[in-house]
């Protein structure tokens, strides 16, 4: 058991926050320890630090009941392993380890600690723009109002992000140009779905150990860009999407009529891949080398999203959500009528529930419309039985009805067959 010695309150407040700031001893972090103590309890972390460390902090931090200087009782355990005995004892829920040199957003690190796997993490992992491996792809058309905030922000999380202008006609490109960002051009607009073509093209011809893609209008906060890649640095996922409705409360921003259309997409997105996601057409993704590699994408336009995630689904790569925030005020982030997109969307998901799940398409609808024309043909001979009333209408419409109900599913049988073995051809060739 850590020995705790805790110092008396004085008049600095912060909000509770439930994780630490671990501050390890040296050499660097005795210059900069003071500063990062003070920013640590302004954002509300709990500080912890060793020692030898305690003595460096300014008196009105070192007095605030947030700070915990751990002496360690076992000097052969090293101090990284008593601080975290320490924040586990006052049931924190991560901690996040500074040893000097690299600099700390707090923002940052409460997302990155919300959402990852191990209960410590250190500065490093949060990564810096020199060392990340990261790639950033923004697609962007006609975004020069907020295109060159995006970039810059987003470059402080990247080892190079790329604009893939889509043919734009005001200033994108040049404001994009004057960031020092990467930018490929397409000569006319050809839609999201071959942005992002162009982008995996690029990824695959570049050495970068993790990608992200997110909008360039200001939709996105780059800020989140830690957190949705954590998963895959970490291996445990091949596609992260950016949910803005996986917490309770969240999305709230979102305009009532972009939520109702969007969750008749992510059903149409489930009966085409069978994978259920609270936010589907969240453009906020990261992606690992192998999902580059692996995935498809055949669609120009706004269906991208979708169809990423039913070509992932029949790759079998590992796919999660995490939540992000997401800004709508003073942005109009739909370049299309949020009616003609939607419509746009749907009839490409049905295209991918016809030719993906046949059986469901053309089986499901044929054997209700068969079982309607049953049941009329049924009350025909009925009502002829009972009261000697022929009903040529009724019995012609329940014998077409019967047939064309009969077809869809024989239809339906036949392409589910073929479809399943054109699956299966595709796996023995991989």
């Amino acid at each position: 058991m850590s020995k705790v010695q805790e110092f008396q309150y004085t008049e600095i407040t912060a909000q509770d926050v439930p994780f630490a700031l671990g501050i390890l001893g040296g050499e660097e972090t005795s210059e900069g320890g003071p500063d990062i103590g003070t920013r640590a309890v302004k954002a509300g972390f709990q500080v912890l630090l060793t020692e030898d460390l305690g003595e460096t902090l300014a008196t009105d931090i070192r007095h605030h009941p947030n700070v915990t200087v751990v002496d360690p009782d076992t000097p052969d355990k090293g101090s990284r392993d008593q601080l975290i005995s320490a924040a586990k004892e006052r049931d924190l829920e991560g901690i996040v380890f500074w040893n000097g040199g690299s600099t700390l957003d707090f923002d940052v690190a409460k997302r990155v600690l919300k959402i990852s796997g191990p209960f410590a993490i250190s500065t490093d992992s949060l990564a810096s723009p020199s060392s990340s491996g990261r790639l950033i792809g923004i697609p962007a058309y006609n975004e020069s109002v907020g295109i060159g905030s995006v970039i810059l922000r987003a470059q402080q999380y990247a080892e190079e992000v790329v604009i893939i202008d889509d043919g734009s006609s005001d200033d994108t490109v040049a404001i994009a140009k004057q960031t020092g960002a990467t930018v490929i051009e397409h000569g006319t607009n050809q839609g999201k779905g071959r942005a992002l073509q162009t982008f995996f093209a690029y990824a695959r011809e570049t050495e970068h150990d993790s990608f992200v893609v997110l909008d360039g209008d200001g939709q996105h906060l780059p800020e989140d860009i830690p957190a949705v890649i954590e998963p895959v640095e970490n291996g445990k996922s091949d596609l992260v999407v950016g949910s803005r409705y996986l917490e309770d409360g969240t999305g709230e921003e979102t305009p009532f009529h972009r939520r109702v259309g969007q969750q008749v997409l992510d059903y149409l997105t489930f009966g085409s891949s069978g994978t259920k996601l609270t936010d589907t057409q969240s453009g906020f993704r990261a992606f690992s080398p192998d999902a580059v590699d692996k995935l498809s994408i055949r669609t120009d336009g706004m269906g991208v999203e979708s169809e990423m995630i039913s070509t992932a689904q029949d790759a079998d790569l590992e796919m999660e959500e995490v939540p992000i925030d997401v800004r709508y005020e003073g942005i109009d982030g739909q370049t299309l009528n949020p009616l003609h997109h939607g419509l746009g969307v749907a009839t490409f998901l049905l295209k991918l529930i016809r030719d993906r799940h046949p059986l469901m398409f053309f089986g499901l609808p044929g054997v209700l419309i068969a079982g309607v024309g049953i049941v009329l043909g049924i009350d025909a001979v009925l009502l002829f039985n009972s009261q000697g009333t022929f009903a040529p209408g009724q019995t012609m419409v329940s014998l077409l009805l019967t047939v064309i109900g009969s077809l869809g599913v024989f239809c339906g049988l036949v392409l589910n067959r073929m479809s399943n073995m054109i699956r299966e051809l595709k796996k023995e060739t991989v």
